[in-house]
């Protein structure tokens, strides 16, 4: 979840940038959004629970500022979908940090060390 919500943004970020009239904000967001899907994708190629779930409660706070802002404008498609991702990312994030808790995330070569096997 988390790593779509963050190519979705950064999408939207670059198409911001290759549309009319771009500028030095846009840029910005757009190097910020990149930076964010490209460290998603390290975390998970490290395969970093931790990491992705950190990650995850990054991506939603970034999209419910999303969504603010798109309140604010009035414009529901940039207000209900933010929100909707956010809603998702926290799900996802929640699951993974129970699993992280309970062990069952870890993988089967620390199992065995930590259970002396």
């Amino acid at each position: 979840m988390t790593l779509l919500s963050s190519g979705v943004s950064a999408g939207f970020s670059v198409a911001g940038l290759l549309g009319t009239g771009s500028d030095s904000f846009a840029r910005y967001a757009a190097s910020r959004s990149v930076a964010l899907l490209l460290t998603v994708l390290i975390a998970i190629g490290v395969r970093s629970s931790v990491a992705i779930a950190f990650l995850g409660i990054a991506m939603t706070v970034v999209e419910t500022f999303d969504g603010v802002i798109g309140a604010l404008a009035h414009d529901p498609s940039k207000t209900y979908g933010p929100f909707a991702f956010a809603a998702l990312n926290a799900f996802a994030v929640g699951w993974l940090l129970r699993e992280l808790a309970t062990g069952a995330g870890r993988p089967a070569q620390l199992e065995e060390a930590h259970d002396g096997g």
